[in-house]
């Protein structure tokens, strides 16, 4: 992956890593190459990690998941330390940042020696983060019109009565953005309103490759009555400042009464349809039992 799209895929069964593109030169065969060793020597030490661990938790049948995660970050051409985290059902098994490499106390015979902990550290040091860093830097010229472009959030502040609970929902709406990450918020009277109270949704990919994400509040009839002043802020990397959208209920708390309306509506609805029911029955058996009426 780089950053949040896919570039290459490793396929166990050729022991080889395929790319989500066609080559465009020669050069990245020489990047797939040093990848592919990279790769291959992850795939066997998670194999490993995962008949040890399931050893070691005296799980001797079932379906179990383990997962690997790794790579390396460029900040302003400054390469970071390459960094590992391994999970087993769900639970973190180890962490290593070629530093420091922590083992949870539920495995502790994964605990390295001092030999193999230095021993790995130069593998990662003098392999892996070179590899690493080199494949990053390919791949990043290459798919640059992608990962580094810039698309502006399209806000909407939506509120909508629901005649059911005699609330009104109000969602702050952020789509059509790239990069991924977004700061969404929603206020009242100025003030941002605890996620407590909110119905908080997660950033979600598009069909086109931007992402978008909501925030939602339930309104009380009585909330609506207070008149309050709701804002949808959003700050994104496409903005140069915050973008913020007002709603504030209709003076008089017309929105408040619709509900009502509607509710009082429904409940005529619920006791009139029997009594008419009811009443046409009666009707039918009066006229059979006078048929000259």
């Amino acid at each position: 992956m780089l950053d949040d799209l896919q570039v290459l895929y490793y396929d166990c069964n050729i022991k080889k890593l395929i790319s989500r593109s066609q080559p465009s030169s020669t050069n990245e065969d020489f990047i797939l190459e040093g990848a592919n060793i990279v790769m291959q020597d992850a795939y066997n030490s998670m194999r490993s990690l995962a008949r040890h661990v399931k050893l070691f938790s005296n799980h001797t049948g079932g379906v179990h998941v383990h997962q690997g995660m790794g790579g390396c970050v460029l900040d302003n051409d400054k390469p970071s330390p390459i960094m590992v985290w391994e999970a087993y059902d769900g639970t973190e098994v180890t962490h290593y940042d070629m530093h420091d490499r922590t083992v949870n106390p539920l495995w502790p015979q994964l605990m390295w020696t001092t030999l193999k902990e230095k021993t790995c550290q130069m593998i990662y040091i003098n392999i892996y983060q070179p590899i690493c860093i080199q494949t990053l830097k390919y791949y990043l010229e290459k798919e640059k019109n992608i990962v580094l472009r810039k698309e502006r959030p399209r806000v909407r502040l939506i509120h909508k009565p629901c005649t059911e609970t005699g609330v009104m929902t109000v969602s702050c709406l952020a789509t059509g953005f790239y990069p991924r990450h977004i700061v969404l918020s929603l206020l009242r009277d100025g003030h941002p309103i605890p996620d407590e109270e909110l119905i908080l949704g997660k950033v979600l990919p598009n069909g086109d490759g931007t992402y978008q994400t909501r925030r939602t509040l339930r309104i009380c009839s009585e909330e609506l009555r207070e008149r309050h002043h709701y804002t949808c802020s959003v700050a994104h990397l496409t903005l140069d400042n915050k973008l913020d959208i007002n709603w504030e209920p209709e003076e008089g708390s017309d929105v408040a009464v619709i509900i009502s309306l509607a509710v009082v509506l429904v409940l005529v609805l619920v006791f009139t349809i029997p009594a008419f029911v009811i009443y046409k029955r009666r009707h039918r058996v009066t006229f059979l039992d006078h048929p000259e009426n």
